[in-house]
């Protein structure tokens, strides 16, 4: 499947987006009203689940990060990093997270 085809989502995952999908409208006030934002979940999913994100955990970080940066996971170096051999797919977007999130409170202690 290739990251542009729609992935049809069995009902586990349609109950999973849509929980992720509750949570995001809760966490972030901008994209509550947004009507596509079902559909780019979504389509989120899809392309999360082609990567080989497997871990719920991961899957739900993924879509909140591709709500909030549109595209991210296309961009060479990210990319590139999770496809590199070596680790699977969770343990490199894992990986990801977690340099995010310390550079994230860098930024916080420097303010």
């Amino acid at each position: 499947m290739q990251a542009h085809q729609t992935h049809a989502l069995t009902e586990d995952e349609r109950r999973f987006v849509t929980a992720v999908q509750d949570s995001i409208r809760n966490a972030v006030p901008r994209l509550a009203d947004d009507p596509a934002l079902l559909d780019k979940l979504k389509q989120a999913y899809g392309e999360a689940r082609v990567i080989g994100l497997a871990q719920e955990k991961l899957l739900a970080d993924f879509l909140y990060l591709e709500m909030q940066s549109p595209g991210f996971h296309r961009h060479p170096a990210i990319r590139g990093w999770l496809h590199q051999p070596g680790a699977t797919p969770d343990e490199r977007f894992a990986d990801l997270i977690d340099l995010l999130r310390n550079k994230f409170q860098q930024l916080k202690e420097i303010k």
